[in-house]
């Protein structure tokens, strides 16, 4: 007796004819649902006359919508019958330790005396500071998170208040607050010091190496100070330097380049994190009161961006990854009554989780200044002066000294100095490429501010191909969800980006929704200390020591 092979029945369908089935049965459902708005519309103008036009005018738009983002839809569910089905996940191991890294890197953070802390109106006045990461790091470790923050936040899973069971040891030494207030006083003069090294950093670390033994049992080689401003610690005497750098930096601005350029950054022994911004960190925009879950713009914003709800809400956080909690229920008298199409058309142009959501309109956006008379190509490699129109006069802005209209002539570029913060977020929302080109530095904040809102960043002259260090290098591939341009091809930036297909830019903006936006500090997942432990893992050589049975592999 012989036995055939196991495998579909000759009477059943290749896999290939179900899925071309599937994908007719799409098209021709698309097909009814187009057909039926357009004969609803008739019905109701033919119902209304001119009184209803304007409002079936709004609302062929959200029909309009429909064909785009139900194609999207139904490519992405293509895209998983192509996959060939779902798996179990794994067990969990038994033995966590064969993973890397090791559940290892708790941090102590030291209690300073109030003699030596910074005064509470000083940390206050600093939320507005754009150095003000240090701030955060800090509270995301020793403050208690919110009911609702993730069960592995920084506070619960790598902060010890036990000495003996601590890897590392944070500082809160506060050197760029403490220079903030000092240049609020002085007017913005930033050369003033107000005595930050012998008034503050001095006394600081006289305490932490002569009053406490954990400096002296590693010679600092296992504590961390944070220097988030564009000279890390080169704004401080040569004495306070020396009692410092034996230290790990947690620094914002990472360069390769030679010195005088890079000569503050210590690529072995200092991690880049990323900074901080105004729009996100000092004013609390939430992205998400702007975006759905999954990053495509809303029609009108929600939460604390509804203009019903501005003057009644203050936000206490940085929040990206929920919306702000949502209105309570207003009454409806006095609204005009909704009909058939209106309704229909919502059901159409929505997301899956139920937002009239529309589509990103503009394909670049750029918020920043063009520098000072007389910098050149000091600030900025004068990329900037591209980004505005020239007259060639280079004393003038943006001090190019060829005539052009500049980027933000172009119809589809959104190119200013500065917007408020409601405009600027819904500007965001609705742009697909970010421009990123050096400042002082070859950091700049913008870059946080368009993963938060899933923008894809654009590297121009900046970047790893410029010698920039990205936070998390190890841990996180920027290539995957940006775009890269050199300072030489600056010029070339509009045809470039709208050689971008989108399949493309979709596959960039979803790398930046699903993997970008860890990057951003925020405080209810903490992710910024996830990665730095792991990095400090790495440096310090934890979990690292071979067994027999790996040495003889």
């Amino acid at each position: 007796m012989t036995t055939s092979p196991v495998g579909p029945s000759e009477s059943s369908p290749p896999r290939a004819a179900l899925q071309l089935l599937l994908r007719s049965f799409r098209t021709r459902r698309r097909t009814w649902i187009l057909l039926l708005a357009s004969l609803l519309a008739y019905s109701v103008y033919s119902h209304q006359g001119d009184e209803g036009a304007v409002e079936i005018a709004a609302e062929e738009r959200r029909v309009e919508l429909l064909g785009r983002r139900q194609i999207r839809w139904d490519r992405e569910r293509d895209d998983e019958d192509l996959a060939g089905g779902t798996f179990p996940p794994l067990d969990e191991l038994e033995v966590r330790d064969r993973l890397w890294p090791p559940d290892l890197g708790e941090s102590l953070v030291y209690d300073l005396p109030p003699s030596l802390r910074l005064p509470q109106r000083t940390i206050s006045q600093c939320r507005w500071s754009a150095y003000n990461s240090e701030l955060l790091l800090h509270d995301l470790l020793v403050k208690r998170p919110a009911p609702d923050a993730s069960p592995s936040h920084p506070h619960s899973t790598l902060h010890t208040s036990n000495p003996a069971e601590a890897d590392f040891f944070f500082l809160p030494l506060f050197p760029a607050c403490y220079l903030f207030d000092c240049w609020v006083k002085a007017g913005w003069i930033k050369t003033e010091r107000c005595d930050v090294d012998s008034s503050y950093i001095q006394p600081v670390m006289a305490h932490i190496q002569q009053t406490l033994p954990y400096w002296n049992a590693s010679g600092g080689a296992d504590h961390l100070i944070s220097h988030p401003m564009d000279f890390v610690d080169g704004y401080y005497t040569e004495a306070s330097r020396s009692v410092m750098n034996a230290s790990s930096y947690l620094v914002t601005v990472g360069d390769r380049r030679p010195s005088p350029y890079g000569k503050h950054f210590r690529f072995y022994r200092d991690i880049v994190i990323p900074s901080s911004t105004h729009l996100l960190n000092s004013y609390y925009v939430n992205p998400l009161d702007y975006l759905d879950d999954h990053g495509y713009p809303l029609v009108e914003p929600r939460g604390a961006a509804d203009p019903r709800r501005k003057d009644q809400v203050a936000p206490t956080g940085v929040e990206i990854f929920y919306p702000s909690p949502k209105p309570q229920e207003t009454s409806v008298w006095g609204r005009r009554p909704s009909f058939g199409l209106r309704k229909l058309g919502r059901a159409l142009s929505s997301s899956p989780n139920g937002l009239d959501t529309t589509e990103r309109t503009t394909l670049a956006i750029f918020r920043g200044g063009v520098g000072q008379p007389g910098e050149g190509e000091r600030y900025s490699l004068s990329i900037r002066s591209l980004f505005f129109p020239s007259t060639g006069n280079i004393s003038a802005p943006p001090f190019s000294p060829h005539a052009h209209p500049g980027f933000s002539s172009l119809p589809d570029f959104d190119i200013a100095a500065w917007s408020e913060n409601d405009d600027y977020a819904r500007r965001l929302s609705r742009s697909k490429f970010g421009l990123a080109p050096p400042g002082y530095t070859l950091d700049t904040t913008r870059v946080y501010e368009y993963l938060a809102f899933g923008v894809v960043p654009v590297f121009v002259g900046a970047g790893p191909t410029a010698g920039q260090v990205l936070p998390f290098e190890n841990d996180v591939d920027w290539s995957a969800f940006t775009i890269s341009i050199p300072r030489e091809r600056a010029h070339e930036v509009p045809r470039i980006l709208r050689s971008v297909r989108d399949e493309e830019y979709e596959r960039l903006r979803r790398k930046v929704w699903e993997v970008g936006r860890l990057v951003v500090l925020e405080g209810r997942e903490g992710n910024v200390w996830k990665y730095i432990a792991r990095q400090l893992c790495r440096m310090k050589g934890l979990g690292l020591g071979s067994g027999s049975e790996i040495a003889n592999n």
